[in-house]
């Protein structure tokens, strides 16, 4: 039962928190909220009155409106033409018109967005920020967001959040869900928490730290932090061979725009690097390139010295490339098959899992058991479809696929998007393992905190060109966040 007799009150002209493990269940109260999903049982109160939202459009119309974690947008169309998706039975404005309002608000809330972008061209962040965009559109009088800050720097997030309290001083209620306990504490008045579908508390915000949330959400204490590591045997950091050696890269876009404009980077063993910065300044096109998803203009990408410039997806792989993907609905998983196929994927020719084209299916089980009992992995056994797991649990699965590779790097693209803070821990936590292994590391994260927590050192992009660099002991996130956003450090 994703949602068991939860009674929610929120406070007109207040930011309210909902917190949770992944599966608690927020996201599917909010979206009955939204009118996505209808409820069996229970009533919905708007201003005091009962209502029932057949669709998003019956709640839009009623001045609710939110901001999903996974992007609801049409590739196909830009943002303003979904914005204009939304209106449909409604007074109708020109594209011209919703359009230039649009980049007004882009502009007023320093979003960068263009209303004309078709969405199939911007990055999750982008998407996810043309989302809050449509929402603002609105003028929303109850506006819930769900993880509305995850590709956002400090900065962005602070600007976002004093345009959220602006929103509530004019009479807008706004529902935060939020894996950021520290944005819980910093910007709302109350919060709610769920565990396991139910509602286990509910306080007021002041009255609460970060220990206190976490146990009322796990159920018991859980470490914030993997801690800083301890230094890298100089030995292996400094004078052993780059495992990942980038090169002068550029990578360019069918327009011609140079989205990677001269990046070089190395990795070596025993080593994260952390590569961080707003979303939309050439993470996507270097992990692209890097993978072999796209095709570099110029430049050299090396693994454990043999140039793989040119080759292909496979051949990166069998070379040592491990990759965890920032979209697992898309890139990551195979959402209708079983956790068990999920895991080998890539591997399953391997004489360990198939024998002369046939499939040793026990084998196959017996790994899979192993590795969700290793990784802590939340489900009912290894033949249930990994596409009914919560977000956590899915993220642990493409973790325990590509550490069970073995690679002799790991590119980690956005770990921890969007998964609770245990979960988050348990990722982090393999990841310093693996580093404390020998593995190299090369983990893209838009999270400041977690590319302190975990780097070796840390890379910022800005505008496809590296902005800067810090060492573990420079790095924090006021420095970093500066970098990102085209400031002197």
């Amino acid at each position: 039962m994703a949602n068991d007799a939860v009674s929610l009150r929120v406070p007109a002209e207040t930011i309210h928190a909902v917190v949770g493990e992944n599966g608690a269940g927020k996201t599917t109260l909010m979206r009955m909220v939204y009118g996505l999903y209808v409820p069996d049982s229970g009533s919905i109160h708007l201003n005091g009155q009962p209502v029932t939202f057949g669709s998003p459009r019956d709640a839009l119309a009623r001045g609710v409106a939110m901001v999903h974690q996974t992007s609801l947008l049409v590739g196909s169309l830009t943002v303003a033409e979904n914005v204009m998706l939304s209106l449909a039975g409604r007074a109708r404005a020109s594209r011209r018109a919703v359009a230039e309002r649009l980049a007004r608000l882009s502009a007023e809330n320093g979003l960068g967005i263009d209303p004309r972008a078709t969405v199939d061209k911007l990055s999750v962040g982008m998407r996810q920020r043309a989302e809050i965009l449509g929402a603002l559109y609105h003028d929303a009088k109850l506006l819930i967001l769900d993880e509305p800050t995850t590709v956002l720097t400090p900065k962005e997030a602070g600007r976002l959040f004093a345009v959220l309290g602006d929103l509530t001083s004019r009479g807008t209620t706004v529902v935060l869900v939020t894996h950021k306990l520290r944005e819980v504490l910093a910007v709302t008045r109350n919060v709610s928490v769920l565990r396991g579908g139910r509602l286990v508390a509910e306080a007021p915000t002041a009255t609460l730290d970060e220990k206190k949330l976490v146990r009322l959400m796990v159920g018991r204490d859980v470490a914030l932090s993997v801690g800083k590591p301890q230094p890298a045997d100089p030995g292996v950091t400094s004078e052993a061979p780059p495992c990942l050696d980038v090169e002068d890269l550029v990578v360019v876009d069918g327009l011609g725009v140079r989205r990677v404009n001269g990046i070089s980077l190395t990795v070596r063993p025993g080593e994260i690097v952390a590569v961080t910065g707003v979303e939309g300044n050439g993470q996507r096109e270097l992990v692209a390139a890097l993978v072999g998803l796209e095709s570099a203009h110029s430049g050299r990408i090396r693994l454990d010295g043999t140039d793989v410039t040119r080759s292909s997806v496979a051949r990166r792989r069998a070379l040592g490339l491990g990759h965890i993907p920032e979209s697992r609905p898309t890139e990551g998983l195979a959402n209708e098959l079983s956790i068990q196929d999920n895991l080998v994927l890539g591997q399953h020719r391997w004489p360990r899992f198939a024998r002369r084209g046939i499939r040793r299916l026990r084998a196959t089980r017996e790994f899979a058991v192993r590795q969700i009992k290793d990784f802590d992995v939340v489900a009912t056994g290894p033949g249930v479809a990994v596409g009914t797991l919560s977000g956590g649990n899915a993220q642990k699965v493409v973790v325990a696929r590509e550490v069970s590779k073995q690679p002799r790097v790991l590119l980690a693209v956005q770990p921890t998007q969007g998964v609770d803070v245990a979960a988050a821990f348990a990722i982090r936590a393999t990841l310093r393992r693996l580093r404390n292994e020998g593995m190299s590391i090369l983990l893209v994260t838009s999270d400041l905190r977690e590319a302190c927590d975990l780097c070796d050192r840390a890379i910022v992009l800005y505008n496809g060109t590296v902005a800067g660099e810090r060492s573990r002991a420079e790095a924090s996130e006021e420095s970093l966040g500066s970098l990102a956003m085209g400031l002197p450090a």
